[in-house]
């Protein structure tokens, strides 16, 4: 199974919102908030996006504080974190200003509900004027609509969707080295309810059976009564599995 990202709907939107911040007038918006539920791509969508933008990407931690954030902005500028946070925010806002490059915020979640941390997003972002991509779960985005001189920054907004069955064969077609049937591949589409993760994990799972048996197309008579999620959970039985 080859290991790439394929750009599926959410990808495109992502892409779309990105470009929309690097190409705006400067003195405009340039946040941008990415938000949806767990295990619809949102991180490995952001990943992609950010090497293909040459991106600064962090991660932010449940342990955080103002001065952790700056301190893994700057790690990632390769500059000195050493100094209070008035010294980090003018050192990172004078590094951005100079090589234009966006930054991205994974796990914004950590994040939002801290004024401390939100504020200096914003003196980085109005300082800088590079576009700042903020990542977060679903709900993120109603806790930013609290924050109204915040919420006032954000120029796009995207949300990761559940996929549609087109993504699912998209994906088939890219990242599997066999043939899968479409009477299958709709099985794990319904099994998945359109959760990427869900759906790589079971094209795996269809490759490895179809390379076991010996097989370069594969459909429901040779996939038989296997599990596409390895170990279903409670959850995905009572959903229903194949």
């Amino acid at each position: 199974m080859k290991h790439i990202v394929v750009p599926v709907k959410n990808i495109a939107r992502l892409a779309e919102a990105s470009d929309a911040l690097l190409t705006r007038t400067i003195g405009t918006p340039g946040m941008g908030l990415i938000f949806g539920k767990s295990g619809l791509g949102k991180t490995t969508a952001t990943a992609w996006f950010v090497n293909q933008c040459n991106g600064i990407y962090v991660r932010g931690l449940a342990s955080w504080t103002p001065t952790a954030m700056l301190q893994a902005i700057l790690t990632e500028l390769e500059i000195a974190t050493t100094g209070r946070c008035f010294s980090m925010v003018t050192r990172i806002v004078n590094a951005l200003k100079e090589t234009r490059r966006p930054l991205f915020i994974d796990e914004f979640d950590y994040i939002v509900e801290n004024k401390r941390m939100t504020e200096t997003l914003r003196d980085i972002h109005d300082l800088s004027s590079v576009p700042i991509v903020l990542v977060g779960m679903e709900g993120v985005q109603r806790k930013v609509q609290l924050r109204e001189q915040f919420v006032n920054r954000v120029a796009q907004w995207v949300e990761f969707k559940p996929a549609d069955y087109e993504d699912c064969r998209y994906l088939s077609d890219s990242m599997c080295e066999v043939g899968i049937k479409d009477e299958l591949l709709k099985k794990l589409y319904q099994a998945s309810n359109g959760v990427i993760r869900l759906l790589v994990i079971g094209l795996d799972a269809i490759e490895r059976k179809a390379r076991t048996i010996g097989v370069s197309l594969i459909g429901s008579e040779e996939w038989g009564a296997s599990s596409f999620f390895l170990s279903d959970s409670p959850k995905n039985k009572k959903r229903g599995s194949y």
